[in-house]
């Protein structure tokens, strides 16, 4: 009975020292929160609903910009955001092809050799005092002035000689928190060169008809929008109203400044009137 106990001991000690081994010896990319490739896109690349060339159009990435891929399948590669830490194929944005998209190598700084203890002078020794919570970690992801804009609509016309495509009925577009809701909106290209159908990026944005635009618990109305893209300013105009939880702005034209939660009302022939709730636990005398 002693032997048959001593031969089981021996046997859990051998299966745990595999095991240590076995976890020891699994590769740094399947423990780490990184995953699939970060590559550029040559062009610029339409992403497309399924990996098709016929299927529905989702967004174009501008030249340059950088994406998360992974799954591939027949030379096409799904298309991640930048900053997604979900590995899951229904996070994806769509799909591109992959020729268009060259895999850039993200190096990480090395590691500082850990530095050698001090030897004790038999002194004592005052040391800074431990902080009580850690330091908020800073932010990874994609910058929201390279998010690209996300546009549905019935119907699309793209006019190459003017940059510009028009989205007609029940049109949503998203930027970043942005969404805007319009009958109508046209969307105008720029461009780096001078070539005539050459394109980079979204310039600006014109919504109009039953325009509404919505980040977070801002919310505005208005019959004319205009949207920069790049500063992500809202210019509002034909009766803009602005509205966050009880209180409103009203005016002849709203700027509303996304970056920074700020709004600018213009009066005008029609003026200016902002209406803002006392919180109930002030009294009014």
């Amino acid at each position: 009975m002693k032997t048959r106990n001593n031969t089981l001991l021996k046997t859990v000690r051998h299966t745990g020292i595999l095991l240590m081994l076995a976890l020891l010896l699994v590769p740094a990319r399947a423990m780490a929160q990184d995953w699939g490739e970060v590559r550029e896109a040559t062009v610029n690349l339409n992403v497309r609903k399924a990996p098709e060339p016929g299927a529905e159009h989702v967004v174009t990435l501008t030249k340059g910009q950088r994406v998360r891929t992974d799954f591939p399948q027949n030379g096409w590669l799904a298309v991640f955001e930048l900053g997604e830490k979900d590995h899951d194929l229904a996070k994806a944005v769509g799909y591109a092809n992959a020729k268009y998209l060259k895999v850039v190598k993200v190096e990480k700084p090395a590691a500082k050799p850990a530095p050698a203890p001090k030897k004790d002078s038999g002194e004592g020794e005052v040391k800074a005092r431990v902080a009580e919570t850690p330091p908020a970690p800073i932010p990874v992801g994609v910058d929201p002035s390279r998010m690209p804009v996300k546009i549905t609509s019935d119907r699309m016309t793209y006019d190459e000689t003017g940059k510009v495509i028009s989205f007609v009925g029940h049109v949503v577009a998203t930027h970043g928190e942005l969404t805007l809701w319009a009958d109508k909106l046209s969307a105008y290209l720029s461009s780096k060169t001078d070539k005539k159908f050459a394109a980079d990026s979204v310039d600006r944005i014109v919504a109009e008809g039953n325009v509404r635009a919505k980040k977070g618990t801002t919310e505005g109305t208005c019959g004319l929008l205009t949207y920069l893209v790049g500063p992500q300013i809202l210019k509002m105009e034909r009766n803009p109203k602005l509205q966050d939880g009880p209180n409103s702005l009203t005016g002849e034209v709203i700027n509303f400044h996304i970056k920074d939660d700020r709004s600018e009302v213009i009066g005008g022939k029609q003026r200016v009137k902002a209406v803002f709730m006392t919180p109930g636990n002030i009294k009014v005398q």
